[in-house]
This record gives C-alpha cells, structure tokens and sequence, in this order.
C-alpha cells in the first residue's frame, strides 16, 4: 500500500512489474475480450444502442483521466508530464468529440493516430519498468489506454471505413503538432509526443540506443509501416465488393 499513490516521479526504484509479466498480459487479455464480445454487441445494435455505448466509454475515459489530474495534486506529485498533450491524452479529447457528433474527421484521427498509438502503449508499456501492478498510476495506464483501443474498435465493428482522402487532411496537422510540441517541450522541461527521448521499453528505445536524436526521423517511417496495411487492406476489401 505504501507505493499504490506513487507515480514514475516519486516511486524508489525496483518495484517495476516488468513487461509482458503475468500482470502485462492479464491486461492484454482483458482487451481482447473486450474488443471481442462489445464489438459484436456494438456490431448487433440499434443507431441508439451504439450511441449508448460510445458515451459509455468515453465517460469512462473522461472519468479515468480525471482521477489521474486529482489524484497527482492531493498527493503533492503533479508534474508538468502530466497535462494532457500527450498522443494518447489528446485522444481524450477527439473520443469526446466523436462520442457526440460521429463527425468523420475526428474519426479517422482514431483510426489512424488512437488505435495504433494506443496499441503500442498497450503492448510496450513505459510505466511497468518503474511501477508495480497495485499502484493507481498504473491501473490508470494500463485502463485508459485500453480504453482508447477500444473505442476506435468499435468503430470498426459499427462499420467504419477509413478514407485516405481524410488522412490526407490529418498529416499536415499532425506534423504541425509535433513542431508545437517541441516548443512546449523545451518550455516546461516535459516529453510530450516523446520528441526528447524515446519510450522505456518501445522499439523506439532500440532504435535511439543506435541512432540517438536521429531517431525522430524513425517516426515517419513507422507511420507509413502502419498506415500501408491498415488502409491497403480495407480499401481492397472495398474495391472486391464493388466488384
């Protein structure tokens, strides 16, 4: 109990969970299942139903995201690190809008930028090197990121289809918010979008172990790895039952 209101910043070293430990992958399972029976609740349901359960979620999310922004300032442990501009964190904020509205923009940017961002924390954790699994900071992690894989998941189940003419539109914009991240960066001495430093445990960490700073210029290559098949894929798909 003496580490479960600790955060990365202020727990004494040796009390990591590790990667891919027993806890790690009983949080994996936990995903899957979900994606698996709420996508095919999601898929069955009413326009109403669907709604329902996109509010659902985002209302955890939201919730999940608050107990960390009151948690860390009653224990004395805020950090600039956590306000909300990392990757995962903006996504917060585009799950709320599309919860609301289905507007099609926000919902390529959880296709493109949440699911596969969200998945990688999911699968390379950098919290589990320096906390335990019975640590607050840790189940918030490990659950709104879990959140955030789920959400566009059911996108997918409800019929979603991506749109390069819609990527298209997020590059730029996405590119512009990793030049405003540096600026912030360099300001309040934070992380944001890892622009300072790679992940702990992510292939990002192996790829700055070789090439230091140049690493950055991993990102769009990993961004073209990922978006080749999850818009090759489901754009053949499309053109086979036109066929």
């Amino acid at each position: 109990m003496s580490n479960f209101l600790k955060s990365k910043f202020t727990i004494e070293p040796g009390h990591g969970m590790g990667s891919f430990s027993s806890g790690h992958l009983l949080w994996l399972a936990l995903l899957i299942c979900l994606i698996v029976f709420l996508g095919r609740a999601y898929r069955d349901g009413t326009n109403e139903k669907r709604k329902s359960m996109r509010i659902a979620v985002v209302l955890l999310i939201i919730a999940d995201e608050l107990l960390k922004d009151i948690a860390m300032p009653l224990t004395g442990q805020w950090e600039w690190e956590f306000l909300p501009l990392h990757i995962c964190s903006i996504s917060v904020f585009i799950v709320a809008i599309h919860a609301f509205t289905e507007n099609r923009l926000a919902g390529e940017y959880l296709y493109a930028v949440t699911l596969p961002t969200a998945s990688l924390a999911m699968l390379f954790p950098d919290w589990t090197g320096s906390l335990p699994l019975f640590n607050l900071m840790c189940f918030h992690s490990f659950s709104i990121h879990l959140l955030l894989v789920l959400y566009p998941s059911l996108m997918l189940s409800g019929g979603f289809r991506p749109s390069l003419r819609y990527l298209k539109k997020l590059v730029p914009v996405f590119a512009m918010m990793f030049v405003v991240m540096h600026f912030i960066n360099n300001a309040f001495d934070t992380n944001f979008f890892f622009v300072n430093g790679s992940p702990e445990g992510s292939p990002l960490e192996f790829i700055e172990d070789r090439i230091g700073k140049g690493y950055l210029l991993a990102f769009p290559l990993i961004a073209a790895m990922l978006w080749l098949p999850m818009y090759t894929i489901p754009c053949r798909r499309k053109a086979v039952a036109h066929a």
